[in-house]
């Protein structure tokens, strides 16, 4: 064979071979082009996805209804770049206390029209609740017993007794073992055979020292001075409210005492629901830097509305008929409020893992898995 024939076969084919590779390459980089332009409107399509069903949740948690919600979820979807066409191909869907929706849209190609391709379908889904609070920020610096608060019946009164105001807590014993307040003491002040109000002792409340959380992720802001436990930092909080963000369980420093001189804090708070911290047990471990005999910790598990009615300089207790004689009137300062189970109660900046709230319990709207 010639050589210069069989030098002219080789390069030949290694012109062949390198179209074909160069084929190959141009291939690659279109399908890496296409499939980052596919991750871009999927990443647009799941933000329109996410915002529409946090609006719709947003709605539910505020007893708007589901048609409200419905609109709600269409309209952000719109704000997000979403054409009717493209909305009318997407489903959104309200089951219970949680939305999904599953947002749609064709996007068009840009080096595999070249084979036909023009365009591919996107899809992204997002799921959202209005549920009981897994964690919130607004909350109101009083705490109260999860088991007293849950026994408390819808729009009855709650008394948060302070035992400071004459050294005399209101406790009750019959036959040595300890009873609710209103077996000693006249709470039926309308005789219709039920009790009007519930007291809280220094054992079912406390103070809460909220921690500084001012600027946590860029988005709270509190306006009161943190970690001093004094009466200026808790007049402020009952004014303004926690701008933290509390999640639960958490365990938090505070004091079981009264401040007599927040009166006119609470009564600026007369007639608004407020969202208070509800705790299981008290003395867990965290740090403390509330001092003296009121100093504890409290484990906040859930999270319960009040109605504030408002401050009350001299509250009175007079015994039943029949107790023994060691038990006189006794008087005290206290916060009056009502349980609240309008189910109104929202915090805008909490979330939940999705479990239904109960009536009585602060909500939130979040997306979930």
């Amino acid at each position: 064979m010639n050589t210069q024939t069989h030098l002219r076969n080789e390069h030949g084919q290694v012109l062949i071979q390198f179209a074909l590779m160069f084929m190959a390459v141009l291939a690659f980089v279109a399908l890496a082009i296409e499939a980052g332009n596919v991750y871009s409107e999927r990443r647009l399509l799941q933000n329109a996805a996410d915002a529409s069903a946090l609006a719709a949740a947003r709605d539910l948690c505020l007893n708007r209804s589901e048609a409200t919600a419905l609109n709600s979820a269409r309209n952000y979807l719109s704000r997000n770049g979403m054409s009717s066409v493209d909305i009318s191909l997407s489903d959104i869907s309200i089951e219970d206390n949680r939305v999904t929706v599953t947002a749609q849209r064709p996007a068009e190609t840009l080096l595999a029209r070249i084979l036909g391709w023009n365009e591919v379908n996107v899809g992204a889904t997002a799921r959202s609740a209005c549920g009981a609070a897994s964690s919130a920020c607004g909350l109101w610096p009083v705490a109260l017993e999860y088991a007293l608060y849950e026994g408390v019946q819808c729009g009855q009164s709650v008394v948060i007794w302070d035992a400071d105001f004459d050294g005399t807590d209101a406790v009750c014993t019959i036959g040595g073992v300890p009873r609710d307040v209103c077996d000693c003491y006249d709470c039926d002040l309308d005789d219709d055979g039920s009790n009007d109000f519930v007291i809280v002792t220094s054992i079912a409340r406390g103070w809460m020292d909220f921690p500084e959380t001012a600027f946590q992720q860029g988005v709270f802001f509190d306006s009161c001075d943190s970690n001093g436990c004094g009466a200026s930092e808790l007049a402020c909080r009952l004014r303004s409210d926690y701008g933290g963000r509390i999640s639960l369980p958490a365990c938090l420093p505070g004091l079981r005492g009264i401040k007599a001189g927040v009166k006119d804090d609470v009564n600026a708070r007369a007639g608004e629901t407020v969202n208070v911290p509800l705790f299981t047990s008290i003395n867990c471990s965290a740090g403390n830097h509330c001092t003296g005999k009121e100093a504890a910790t409290f484990y906040v598990t859930r999270f319960g509305c009040v109605t504030v009615t408002g401050w009350v300089q001299n509250f009175t207790l007079n015994p039943k008929p029949g107790m023994p004689k060691t038990y006189k009137k006794i008087t005290s300062k206290a916060i009056l409020a009502t349980k609240d189970c309008s189910g109104n109660c929202m915090t805008f900046c909490g979330t939940t893992s999705g479990q239904p709230a109960e009536p009585w319990e602060l909500r939130a709207a979040s997306l979930v898995p």
